[in-house]
């Protein structure tokens, strides 16, 4: 997971963050020990099942009750609903539909929600110039990262036979809709070879949707979390929820930064999860839609945003440009982020970093 909620502070000091932080070991180094927060200490009801290829982690800040454990149960149900609809993996899915009529011209008839998340994936990739496209899939198989077959670097003639398939716009939804509205339409896919791949947008969908689920049923502080996606509501003990922002390059677990966030999605992206080295070179899955390769802009990045859908096509866009161009993109989208570069240096948005605190560089 490249996100975790902590119940106290690591022992090291906190560094307040200021915008940009080159040096940032020597600050570190030169400031004086701070005493670390009180643990939390109130009630905390947590479960955590598998869903949608990961693992998913519902905590409230209650006791356990019929109450607190219905309203879990429910919230988990949203995530088996997700699944059943935008998984292309299983036969019959309405997306694995949607994939199997590429390039036929027949228009297939889809549910609800997933037409809301095929109009959000439009959206977004408009709103980032295609920085961030839902027909990424027909780039799966060209590059492989070691999902249940040995990594491969396909060829430059492969590239740039798949690569033209990778278009948002030849992806047709009638009516094009509200994208916040989950309404039933037909959609097709204009070129044979096209794929839609929803394994992270839908992911943020499913978070969204179990949080609306939990305050439905009363609940105001809780978390829930999907891989990297994370939505912290409300506090614990009266103040924001305390989550780590991963290292990219150290151990699993180690965070080199923390954030409180309440009320709010706060979701990453990173290099570190599945990849390969290949004569010394990282490739991992995070694909620059320009180039249909790799992006080598960023290590991690992690943005908050009022939503966990908003900040999962956020944070592909803003991971492929990096630096000040990605946190410029983030600030247009009414976001914020912190960006660890390739180059290892930490940058993040002015409303971010007041928030963010560093207890190590991250690792090199």
């Amino acid at each position: 997971m490249v996100l975790r909620a902590w119940e106290s502070r690591p022992g090291k000091a906190p560094v307040r963050l200021l915008l940009v932080f080159p040096l940032l070991a020597a600050a570190c180094a030169s400031l004086p020990p701070a005493p670390p927060a009180p643990p939390w200490t109130g009630a905390l009801y947590s479960e955590t099942r598998p869903a949608m290829s990961t693992l998913v982690t519902i905590a409230v800040a209650r006791p356990a009750s019929p109450e607190v454990t219905g309203a879990v149960d429910a919230a988990f149900a949203v995530f088996a609903r997700v699944d059943e609809a935008m998984n292309e993996w299983r036969p019959g899915s309405p997306l694995a539909a949607l994939n199997a009529s590429a390039g036929s011209g027949r228009p297939v008839p889809l549910p609800g929600d997933l037409c809301q998340v095929l109009r959000a994936g439009r959206d977004g990739a408009e709103r980032t110039g295609g920085l961030f496209d839902p027909t990424w899939a027909a780039l799966r198989g060209v590059w492989r990262f070691g999902d249940g077959e040995p990594p491969r670097v396909p060829t430059d003639a492969e590239v740039a036979a798949a690569c033209p398939l990778v278009s948002w716009r030849d992806l047709e939804i009638e009516p094009a809709g509200d994208p916040t509205l989950a309404t039933p339409c037909t959609a097709r896919l204009r070129r044979p070879g096209m794929q839609v791949g929803l394994g992270g947008i839908a992911k943020g969908w499913g978070v969204d949707r179990a949080v609306a689920e939990l305050r439905r049923r009363g609940l105001r502080d809780f978390t829930v979390q999907a891989g990297g996606d994370l939505y912290a509501a409300g506090t614990r003990d009266g103040r924001p929820w305390r989550v780590g922002v991963r290292d990219p390059r150290g151990p699993p677990g180690q965070s080199f930064a923390w954030v409180e966030v309440s009320d709010s999605a706060f979701s990453s992206t990173g290099d570190s999860e599945r990849f390969f080295v290949s004569e010394g070179q990282r490739h991992h899955h995070v694909i620059d839609t320009r180039t249909c390769r790799p992006a080598t802009a960023s290590r991690q990045v992690s943005v908050l945003s009022p939503s966990a859908l908003d900040a999962e096509i956020l944070g592909k866009a803003v991971f492929v440009l990096g630096g000040e161009e990605g946190l410029a993109l983030a600030a247009r989208s009414g976001a914020s982020a912190v960006i660890v570069t390739s180059s290892n240096r930490v940058v993040a948005s002015p409303g971010l970093s007041v928030r963010l605190e560093v207890v190590r560089p991250p690792t090199p």
